[in-house]
C-alpha cells in the first residue's frame, strides 16, 4: 500500500485549520468563562499541532525543493513563496495570540488584547492553507 504523505498532511492541516474555526463560536455569545476557556485550549492544540506537522513536513520539504525552486515557472515559485511568508506569518501570529492568553493567569482572560489579531491570523492560515492546496495540485500537472 502505498502511503502519500503530502495527501495525509493537507488534510491533517484542514483539520488543524477546522478546530480554529470551531472555537470561535465558543467565544461568541454568552461570553461564558469556560467556553472562553475552551476557545484557548483549541487555539493552543492547534497550534502546536500545526507548528509540529510544519517541523516535520513543511521544513523537510522546503529544504529538499529549495535547488528545484529555480527551476519552476515563474508563477510556481512565486506561489510557493508568498505560500512561505503567508505560513510563516500565520505561525508567528498564532504564537503572539497564545502568548498574550498563557502569559498571565488563563481566568484573567488577557488574551483579549491580541483579539485584533485573531481574525487576520485566521484569514492568513486559510490563505496559506489554500495556497498550499494549489501547489500540491500544480505538481498533479
Amino acid at each position: 500500500m502505498v502511503v502519500y504523505w503530502e495527501v495525509i498532511f493537507l488534510i491533517l492541516q484542514a483539520v488543524f485549520l477546522f478546530m480554529l474555526v470551531l472555537g470561535v463560536p465558543l467565544s461568541k455569545g454568552s461570553g461564558n468563562k469556560k467556553n472562553f476557556i475552551r476557545h484557548g485550549y483549541l487555539t493552543i492544540s492547534a497550534l502546536v499541532l500545526h507548528t509540529i506537522s510544519v517541523i516535520i513536513i513543511m521544513i523537510y520539504l522546503a529544504t529538499n525543493g529549495l535547488l528545484t525552486l529555480v527551476d519552476l515557472p515563474f508563477l510556481n515559485s512565486f506561489t510557493i513563496i508568498f505560500h512561505s511568508i503567508l505560513g510563516t506569518t500565520a505561525l508567528v501570529m498564532g504564537f503572539i495570540v497564545v502568548g498574550f492568553w498563557v502569559s498571565k493567569p488563563l481566568g484573567t482572560m488577557n488574551c483579549y488584547r491580541a483579539k485584533r489579531l485573531m481574525l487576520p491570523t485566521l484569514i492568513i492560515w486559510a490563505i496559506s492553507l489554500i495556497l498550499g492546496y494549489i501547489i500540491y495540485f500544480l505538481q498533479l500537472f
